[in-house]
């Protein structure tokens, strides 16, 4: 297959930022998490246990997924798809209705998937050809998406019988069956973006579209197939939270946000587009994954939780403005 000389030419000198930058985010990453866990356990030395592995694990399989999803659409320049949400839900249900219908998991894994890249090729067609602002498109999205579900159903719960349900309680190694999937894609796709002409592509289209542009990359084709991958990664997320959450609801996915943007923006992928590491997402999610069950362990309130997950977003935002600003990656 040919390929236009002018974009091989240039594209490896993208991808050095996301191939060996943001390494330094990554130790202070691993520090403070190692911190966190250290202040815990002086505090609670139970908190060192198995139970507290499961639990962190479970957290991390699922905002794992959900972050490399939210990472492909900021690095291609998409700032950040607020909809994931309302599609996850939906996927969700989905992945209930094919284990109800006596469907094997590798057809519910499908079916979940499926409808995820949907989800975002209809975000894209709004955002690529009416050319209107993503977060913006996105917010609406999951605002008519959780409305409309809310009108479909109130709870829904994979049958107990189902695989899916003993997937999601299945341990592998001593952990959750549903983390080693998330470690995977996470490996998978932090080796794939900076070394494939798709990937590059999308680190070019976000840090400069008239230079992207300039080597003959379509910005429309790039930016719809960068939404319905995303899209893709939210479907198969679905698979993991239903398998595990129990009964849900429509409005039941909304508490990860916080989170899944956080976990981005400390990984050092930027919101503006053009670099990012999508391997520093293990430690950026594991980091985020941890707090919930440490300030149990410190005795503070759920209420609590959500304000300090509410202040490492707002750190995580200024850094990432701070990156942008020094031209760091």
């Amino acid at each position: 297959m040919s390929v236009n000389p002018a974009i091989e030419t240039a594209a490896p000198v993208v991808p050095l930022k996301v191939r060996f930058g943001g390494w330094g985010t990554g130790l202070m990453l691993l520090a403070v998490w190692m911190a966190l866990i250290a202040a815990t356990a002086l505090y609670r030395p139970d908190f060192l246990s198995h139970q507290t592995l499961l639990a962190i694990t479970f957290t991390m399989a699922v905002v794992g997924v959900l972050a490399i999803g939210q990472g492909l659409v900021a690095i291609s320049g998409g700032f950040i798809d607020l909809s994931q949400p309302a599609n996850m839900i939906l996927a969700s249900l989905v992945a209930v209705r094919l284990s109800e219908a006596g469907m094997p998991v590798a057809v519910v894994i499908v079916g979940a998937v499926i409808s995820g890249m949907v989800w975002g090729a209809a975000n894209a067609a709004i955002v690529v050809y009416a050319k209107l602002n993503p977060v913006i498109v996105t917010l609406a999205t999951n605002f008519i998406g959780l409305a409309v579900l809310f009108l479909v159903f109130q709870l829904a719960e994979v049958p107990q019988n189902s695989e899916m349900y003993h997937f999601g309680r299945a341990k592998i190694f001593e952990l959750p069956a549903i983390f080693w999937p998330m470690l995977a894609l996470v490996l998978i796709v932090g080796f794939l973006i900076p070394r494939t002409k798709y990937g590059r592509r999308a680190i070019a289209v976000g840090g400069n579209k008239a230079a992207a542009k300039a080597r003959g990359i379509s910005l429309k084709a790039t930016r719809f197939a960068i939404f319905m991958a995303a899209g893709g990664f939210v479907g198969f997320a679905s698979v993991l939270f239903a398998a595990t959450a129990g009964p849900f609801n429509p409005g039941s996915a909304n508490a990860l946000q916080l989170n899944i943007i956080a976990g981005v923006i400390l990984a050092g992928i930027s919101l503006a587009g053009g670099r990012g590491n999508f391997w520093l997402l293990l430690l950026s999610v594991g980091f985020l994954s941890t707090i919930p069950t440490s300030l149990v362990f410190f005795g503070l309130s759920s209420d609590t939780q959500s304000i300090f997950q509410g202040f490492i977003l707002i750190i995580a935002v200024a850094i990432d403005g701070w990156r942008a600003r020094k031209g760091t990656p």
